[in-house]
């Protein structure tokens, strides 16, 4: 006979203390079971939070890494005087430098001096330069490769001189039509590697790309950078890009197609949004410097943010060298004002927290909106605030 049944013949006393009994002993089951399940998935929840945690603290981290660094290129000297520039917190430079130009066969020692100077000037800031190598500038030199043990032996001597700078990028548009080199991916192959031999503690980029897909203009690119890669026996690390096409058309055709043909990491060595070029014809995209100003948002923001592989992108240039020019990308105006691509690149600056300087100068806009704060809050009665920009500073 089964617990069950007894019950039943017993009559309904037997059956309600029994059923009191067990309601007693199933209550401090469940309690028992909760209290275990508490006590083991406490720890649990814990260890997951904190793992949701480290993963979101990753992902910021990640974001902001992501976020490449962001340099001027400009070989004006003019630029590390600037209050507007030293209020913006960039650390990276670069320099295009002849190959050749602390050779003697320079009649005038005034290149020489320009690039000591400047080289100087970086140092006293505290920033970062890179040195990109480019062709000779001596008069009926510039179509003339050098040899490896000639490129070898300028290397090395600019290292003696200045073996603080580290940072190299082999050759300066090299599949472009208008540099001999373009036509010599073996040439360039051997410069790259005697600079890593000659270096090894250095960080060496492969030669600069043009992104112009005129086959009359240039060799395409991803075609160059693969037969680079032919000669050289390896994937550079580093590889260099100047993007002006497709960056002026506002598109990532040309930024995706070199992330797809290698493997390293881009460097975008010179860009920016343009506002006069020497060529004839319509361009395709408006010469202004509004449009100069969308153009370097777009590179701020779609660029930077389509791969962790673009570590930098360097805006060329500062501020034109003279009234009128062939070639416009600068961030200032002649006469010194900022243009709207300056307000761009301060503002995104901003946005990533890399907060500009407003005790060096009060041109950045987050200083203009910091002043107007300030002053609306000493005359709350003033309902508008004139405009506080000094141009001079």
């Amino acid at each position: 006979m089964s617990a069950w049944e007894e019950i039943e013949e017993n009559g309904g006393q037997v059956r309600a203390r029994l059923l009191v009994v067990s309601a007693a002993v199933i209550a401090l089951l469940l309690a028992l079971t909760v209290a275990a399940l508490l006590a083991a998935l406490t720890p649990t929840v814990t260890t997951a939070s904190a793992s949701s945690l480290r993963s979101s603290s990753a992902s910021l981290t990640g974001t902001v890494n992501r976020r490449p660094l962001v340099g001027i290129g400009d070989n004006n000297l003019a630029m590390f005087s600037d209050p507007r520039f030293l209020a913006l917190g960039i650390k990276n430079v670069r320099f295009d430098m002849a190959w050749d130009v602390l050779s003697r066969a320079y009649r005038s020692p005034y290149r020489r001096d320009v690039l000591q100077a400047w080289l100087e000037d970086a140092r006293t800031d505290g920033l970062t330069p890179v040195i990109v190598f480019d062709h000779s500038e001596r008069k009926g030199q510039s179509g003339r490769l050098p040899t490896v043990a000639q490129f070898s032996r300028a290397f090395l001597r600019f290292r003696k001189l200045y073996p603080w700078v580290t940072e190299f990028v082999t050759w300066d548009e090299a599949n472009y039509y208008g540099e001999k080199i373009a036509q010599s991916p073996r040439r360039a192959a051997r410069y790259y590697l005697a600079l890593r031999r000659d270096c090894r503690s250095c960080t060496i980029v492969a030669p600069d790309l043009l992104d112009i897909s005129a086959r009359r203009q240039a060799v395409p690119m991803v075609r160059w950078a693969r037969e680079f890669m032919h000669f050289a026996h390896a994937q550079p690390a580093y590889w260099a890009l100047n993007n002006y096409v497709s960056a002026n058309h506002l598109s990532l055709r040309s930024t995706r197609l070199l992330l797809r043909a290698v493997h390293g990491k881009i460097w975008i060595t010179e860009t920016g949004g343009i506002v006069r070029f020497p060529h004839r014809g319509r361009p395709g995209f408006p010469l202004t410097v509004r449009h100069e100003a969308k153009v370097d948002r777009f590179l701020l923001t779609k660029v930077a943010g389509l791969s962790a592989r673009i570590a930098r992108i360097y805006l060329y240039e500062w501020r034109p060298p003279k009234r009128h020019t062939s070639w416009d990308t600068a961030l200032l105006y002649y006469d010194g004002k900022p243009r709207p691509a300056y307000d761009v690149l301060a503002n995104m600056l901003d946005s990533w927290g890399i907060t500009p300087n407003c005790t060096i100068s009060s041109a950045p806009p987050p200083c203009e909106a910091a002043q107007q704060a300030a002053s609306a809050s000493r005359s709350p009665g003033r309902s508008r605030l004139m405009p506080v920009r000094p141009w001079s500073t």
